[in-house]
């Protein structure tokens, strides 16, 4: 029989703590003396704009606000997932295979999906398994049993998106984003140097460089005729130069994201999933530049309800780490524990293995016909 399942809601607040680029890949230009996106036009520099989603408005108009993307979220948690799994291996001593890993990590065994019908006995062994049954994926794209939201603030344009995926404890005087969306982002200028065109520390650089005063002339030469060549002059697009001068649009710190997952999982399920949700708090920059200090985030008020909207757990974390002690979560836990003793890399590997193309090795119609001449 398959293992019990039960239906759960996961819901938290993620709140910004520095500046948040996940971008977008739309082409973008910023009017620098007015602080303002331009598209479509030659003036300005290049703007990284952040990923956004347009909502629609009464009267025909739209708005669009930041937003978290589910499958950013979902894909980053299956990796923190992976690794628990990994690492329950690893304390065996055991491996896996390289398409194993990969399906671990990122769903997919290999770019084409085995296209034969589930059987029952795969279905209820996969359904079952700790890790499949959670997060899905294999070379027969076994469903998913977390599902996941996009996070976008909570605001009055976005407030009837919310639903049943409200956060019981939503606070508007605390958690509401200002209406003018606007305010949730901001602009910074990103001005790369060139020391050598702009001849600083040129004591330094004729003391160490090799063949110093033709290399520089040739560079210089070559920089100018970039300069002639380009219209726009040759500070963003020289190929010789250093010199870049672009614009990187960000989330400001403090924006509150509510999150919110459904589950249909058993309890060794539920356990890893929090385990990859704690791992996610503690570990995980949201969006790039996270070498500069981008990307950083919180998690507060995590609660759990079941599917009715009843809470079952009303502070699963504390500052950000998820209480391992709190007596809702012990036993999910355990359960994971158990689990996690019993999975076999072997096991693994076998329900992720790669379809056998059963025409290979097989002579075709031709050779055949050949070798009966």
């Amino acid at each position: 029989m398959t293992a019990t399942t039960s239906k759960y809601r996961i819901h938290a607040f993620l709140r910004t703590l520095s500046p948040m680029h996940i971008t977008s890949p739309e082409s973008a230009r910023l009017d620098v003396a007015a602080m303002k996106v331009v598209y479509g036009d030659s003036m300005g520099i290049p703007l990284n704009q952040v990923q956004k989603l347009n909502v629609a408005e009464i009267g025909g108009s739209s708005r669009s606000v930041p937003v978290i993307a589910a499958n950013n979220i979902m894909g980053r948690l299956r990796r923190h997932g992976a690794t628990k799994i990994l690492d329950a291996l690893r304390a065996k001593g055991e491996k896996v295979a390289v398409t194993t890993y990969s399906a671990l990590q990122c769903g997919a065994a290999t770019g084409k999906p085995d296209g034969r019908d589930v059987q029952f006995t795969e279905y209820r062994e996969a359904r079952q398994h700790p890790y499949i049954g959670l997060f899905g994926g294999g070379p027969r794209m076994m469903r998913r049993y977390v599902r996941c939201f996009n996070a976008v603030p909570y605001m009055d344009c976005t407030a009837f998106m919310a639903g049943r995926t409200k956060h019981p404890y939503l606070d508007e005087a605390v958690h509401k984003a200002p209406s003018d969306s606007r305010r949730l982002t901001q602009y910074w200028i990103q001005n790369r140097n060139d020391d050598l065109r702009e001849l600083v520390n040129i004591g330094q650089a004729q003391d160490t460089i090799k063949d110093f005063e033709k290399e520089i002339n040739e560079r210089q030469q070559a920089i100018l005729a970039d300069s002639k060549a380009n219209s726009e002059g040759a500070d963003s697009t020289s190929r010789h130069s250093t010199r870049s001068f672009s614009s990187l649009e960000f989330v400001v710190p403090g924006v509150y994201f509510p999150l919110c997952f459904e589950l249909d999982v058993t309890e060794a399920q539920m356990g890893l999933f929090l385990l990859a949700l704690d791992s996610f708090a503690a570990t995980e920059r949201l969006g790039g530049h996270a070498r500069n200090g981008l990307g950083l985030f919180s998690l507060s008020d995590v609660l759990i309800t079941d599917d009715k909207g009843t809470v079952l757990a009303g502070k699963v974390f504390s500052d950000s780490r998820l209480d391992q002690a709190e007596a809702f979560v012990q036993p999910l836990l355990q359960a994971w524990a158990r689990e996690a003793s019993a999975i076999s890399g072997a096991d693994l590997d076998r329900l992720f293995a790669p379809p056998v193309d059963e025409a290979k090795g097989k002579k075709s119609a031709k050779a055949k016909a050949a070798e009966a001449v």
